[in-house]
């Protein structure tokens, strides 16, 4: 037990920041870590709880008390399996400690343990204090006693156990008998694929629902049941720890037991299958596939002029690269699915039908909204995509590739800022040009909510590079662990969240109580945005580049 502790222990720090640059920045990121917990995690576990409590009420009243908790704990879980099957494919198979654990006296049941522990915790921070939420929700609807609380924290910590060892069960089997598969880059395209199948079906199947009030919600989960009954085969332990925190003693004892079967299968596998499946294993492709790349692109060379040279470079990286790809890129795809996920949900008669009804009619206060919303989208998005807050981080061990090269930084931060504006704006103006055309928006007004999208991209670009420039993760072994490991990212969103939520209520209270005129406030808008944009451009051009200047690779 102690061998597997400090194993664990070892595993996580691999792919935190290291000793040096925590102590580095050691007050900046005790400053974002508050933020991030006061901006992010608690905002969104709160609101979790509220909804949960509300439509446990309306479902007590209809007969189905544990309906709700239970679909919430179901489509949880979905979210563990999708987003963790990357991630075991890559800590189990094609990180880089693996041919230095592989030489010690360890038997394949104690590394895949250590691993799939160390994974678990550092996928699922969020997703406990989530969890945790929405089962104190259940527990005030309800008003059960202290022993529900000791359930839920039971719950919290060990719920994504069953959807992780899935997980683990499809790596070990595909990599034992397959051949095709055991390369990294072909992993992270299945694995990414697979995420954009299963978020298209859940858009399909909500598109097919005509409501999405709290009444239609309850009603549609307490006469249909059949999502339900099949998610509970696909996942059994869920209901046996919901009908636990409800008081029921057995249910606790059967879930503990389902999850420690779960996961004795899943090692026993691992002991059978993990050496051989781990032999071959190749990373981007094979030596020959790279010599064969290697002539060719020597042979082709061209003079090019340098600025657009490593332009070129960072796009190419981020287009070529699948962990890149699906978690820089894919986002600015993604979004606009999910906006037309809540659309579909809410259905015509409701708030956005209304909404885009007023909009199109060429209502001043819905083009205020309109205007504000699109400038809060650009920012988060910008902050979500991570192009601009990860860009020194991607560097990684070629960090001196950015010291000696006869660019000076500032022109390379323009460089990398403008690939995080190309990706992010281009897809943002789209979207407003899109819609102007489907509202039948005023010609100038869709001009001027580019121009404050763009603005909005801009800002949140520089800022975000300043922010990675101020303590990057230089040290990662794989291109998930420089984005999944990298609290500047997380801390940039933070950030951007507040500022959008500044923002807004800022605009509401000089709308609401001042009287300030939506034109006026649009412009006002404007000239902030321009403001901020020079103060990032600022804080780059004498902070960020003192601190490249001063990191050591």
């Amino acid at each position: 037990m102690r061998l597997y502790l400090k194993f664990v222990h070892i595993l996580i720090k691999s792919v935190e920041f290291s000793d040096d640059e925590k102590k580095r920045k050691k007050i900046f990121n005790t400053a974002m870590a508050l933020i991030a917990v006061f901006g992010i995690i608690l905002p969104v576990s709160f609101f979790v709880g509220v909804v949960v409590y509300t439509i446990t009420g309306g479902l007590t009243q209809l007969g189905g008390q544990e309906q709700g908790i239970t679909l919430f704990l179901h489509l949880i879980s979905a979210f563990s399996f999708v987003f963790g099957l990357n991630v075991i494919y890559n800590v189990f198979y094609f990180s880089a400690d693996v041919e230095s654990i592989l030489p010690l006296p360890l038997k394949p049941y104690q590394i895949i343990s250590a691993k799939f522990t160390a994974a678990l915790i550092s996928e699922n921070i969020m997703q406990f204090m989530i969890v945790f939420a929405a089962i104190v929700g259940y527990i005030f609807a309800i008003g059960l006693p202290i022993w529900s609380w000791l359930v839920a924290i039971l719950c919290m910590l060990t719920l994504p156990i069953i959807p992780m060892v899935y997980c683990g069960i499809i790596a070990l089997v595909t990599m034992y008998f397959t051949h095709f598969i055991k390369n990294k880059d072909r992993v992270n395209k299945l694995t990414g694929v697979l995420t954009l199948l299963i978020i298209l079906g859940i858009v399909l199947f909500c598109g097919n629902m005509s409501d999405f009030s709290t009444n239609s919600i309850t009603q549609a989960i307490a006469n249909d049941n059949s999502l339900l009954s099949v998610m509970n085969i696909i996942l059994p332990h869920i209901r046996f720890i919901v009908s636990g925190v409800s008081g029921d003693i057995i249910g606790v004892v059967i879930y503990l037991a389902i999850n420690i079967v779960a996961l004795v299968v899943f090692l026993l596998l691992a002991e059978l299958m993990y050496f051989k499946g781990i032999v071959g294993i190749g990373g981007s492709g094979s030596a020959k596939q790279h010599s064969v790349g290697f002539r060719k692109a020597v042979k082709g060379l061209k003079e090019k002029e340098v600025s657009l040279s490593y332009f070129k470079k960072e796009l190419l990286i981020l287009v070529r690269t699948p962990a890149y790809f699906m978690n820089c890129i894919v986002i600015n795809l993604v979004w606009p699915i999910l906006l037309y996920l809540v659309y579909a949900l809410q259905g015509p008669d409701n708030f956005l039908g209304k909404f885009f009804k007023d909009l199109s009619n060429g209502n001043a206060t819905a083009g205020l909204i309109f205007a504000f919303c699109a400038s809060g989208i650009s920012v988060l998005i910008t902050s979500a995509n991570s192009i601009a807050s990860s860009s020194i981080t991607r560097e990684g061990s070629h960090f001196a590739f950015m010291k000696y090269i006869p660019i000076d930084f500032m022109t390379q931060i323009n460089i990398k800022a403008s690939v995080a504006i190309l990706i992010s704006g281009l897809g943002m103006i789209i979207y407003v040009i899109i819609a102007g055309i489907l509202f039948s928006l005023n010609g100038m007004f869709v001009l001027f909510t580019c121009l404050i999208s763009l603005f909005s991209v801009v800002s949140a670009s520089y800022f975000g590079i300043y922010m990675d420039s101020i303590n990057p993760k230089l040290v990662w072994d794989d291109e998930v662990n420089a984005l999944r490991g990298n609290y500047n990212i997380f801390y940039n969103m933070a950030l951007s969240i507040l500022f959008v939520a500044v923002l807004c209520v800022i605009a509401y209270l000089l709308f609401s109580f001042v009287g300030v005129s939506e034109i006026m406030l649009e412009i006002g808008l404007m000239i902030t945005l321009v403001i901020f944009c020079k103060i990032s451009y600022l804080l780059c051009k004498t902070r960020a580049t003192k601190n490249i200047y001063e990191t050591v690779a």
